[in-house]
């Protein structure tokens, strides 16, 4: 396939015209550390201490790849298996490329953990040795996915080709606090932005450690906190004021007498949930400092491309600039804003906005087209 034929292939199946998933995609399993499950799997069977399953799936183009991306996932608990992602890797796949996309157990379980690198690196340096020489693979984040993309891109240089992050993150505190405020910092003053009211259970399941109120620590806590990102998440609908709440009732009521306070405030929908995150916000910041880009920014040698949606409820669009000052400094970047794509889907857009947009998605295209060679593009 060529590289005029990617690009046709992907404006054609990235486009807000198309909705489906490509057919006669090959999929591939690979586990590279056997162990328990985490995220949905691991509750829906009972979880099991100890050490966690790292798979990754593999997707192969029909003939010689043009290229190879790595997929680093966002904080979701379906990871790869979640349709929209895996719809994605399967487009890259049907425009030439091998896509390895791996199941982080920390980003399942919907943590924040050193091993969310480690494991990416894992994966990335195996999806290298399954490549002819002289390949080098392009690493795709998208949302929280982006900490651990720079991280691997600085650890393994010689392996990368460049880096394309997709709603990544500036500043993890910047993101957590987002979620907590709603508040976009533009140079004219802070405004409203447009805050995600479903993500309030996973940002205190990192939370809570660091949750001064009795029962915190507890496991059921936790696990009720992720059945309700089990119940909610994907469902837009429920983003609108008093819809969550409901479902947020629903689960609690799973929850022993004296827990379904402290869960409600974790889940968004008491009058407390601001308070009690501020209050831990200092703490947790201070022991999540190792997901903080700075440092791999500072060790980068690899090109960044940074896209992000305009209307992102989750991460603020206002993170790709910070991101460009700081990469900015230590290598070649560019920042590709879109109203096509929000952080969960393809946004609803009528023909206006299509047109408004075309360049924009051309130039996204363009860059996924460039698969293992970005590089050359700068």
């Amino acid at each position: 396939m060529s590289r005029a034929t990617a690009l046709a292939q992907l404006l054609w199946w990235l486009g807000p015209w198309q909705r489906r998933a490509p057919e006669g995609v090959a999929r591939e399993s690979h586990v590279l550390r056997a162990g328990a499950a985490s995220g949905r799997l691991a509750d829906e069977a009972g979880r099991t201490p100890g050490v966690r399953e790292l798979r990754t799936y593999v997707y192969r183009p029909v003939g010689t790849p043009l290229g190879a991306y790595l997929v680093a996932p966002g904080l979701h608990f379906d990871g790869p298996d979640d349709p929209r992602l895996d719809r994605f890797c399967r487009i890259l796949a049907l425009a030439g490329f091998v896509v390895a996309a791996p199941r982080l157990p920390g980003y399942l379980d919907l943590r924040v953990d050193p091993s969310v690198a480690d494991d990416l690196e894992l994966v990335g340096r195996a999806l290298a040795s399954w490549l002819p020489e002289p390949e080098k693979i392009t690493v795709f984040s998208i949302s929280f996915g982006s900490w651990p993309a720079l991280e691997f891109a600085a650890r393994a240089p010689d392996l990368v080709d460049a880096v394309v992050l997709f709603g990544g993150f500036a500043s993890l505190g910047a993101a957590f606090r987002y979620c907590v405020r709603g508040e976009l910092e533009l140079p004219s003053g802070t405004v409203a932005g447009p805050r995600d009211p479903l993500n309030s259970s996973a940002l205190f399941l990192n939370l809570l450690p660091f949750v001064d109120k009795p029962g915190a620590d507890s496991p059921a806590l936790a696990t009720a906190l992720r059945a309700l990102c089990y119940r909610t998440w994907g469902k837009m609908e429920l983003k609108a004021p008093g819809r969550l709440l409901p479902h947020a009732l629903s689960v609690a009521d799973t929850l022993p007498v004296e827990l379904r306070p402290l869960f409600l405030m974790c889940a968004g929908v008491d009058a407390g949930t601001h308070d009690l995150a501020e209050a831990a916000l200092p703490q947790a910041m201070a022991a999540l400092s190792f997901a903080e880009p700075d440092e791999a920014i500072r060790a980068l040698s690899r090109p960044v491309v940074i896209c992000h949606g305009r209307d992102d409820d989750v991460i603020p669009y206002t993170e790709a600039h910070r991101l460009r000052e700081k990469l900015a400094k230590r290598v070649a970047v560019r920042v590709l804003l879109t109203g096509l794509f929000g952080h969960t889907a393809v946004e609803r857009v009528g023909p206006t906005a299509v047109a408004r947009e075309a360049s924009t998605l051309l130039q996204i295209a363009r860059t996924l087209a460039a698969g293992g060679a970005v590089r050359r593009t700068f």
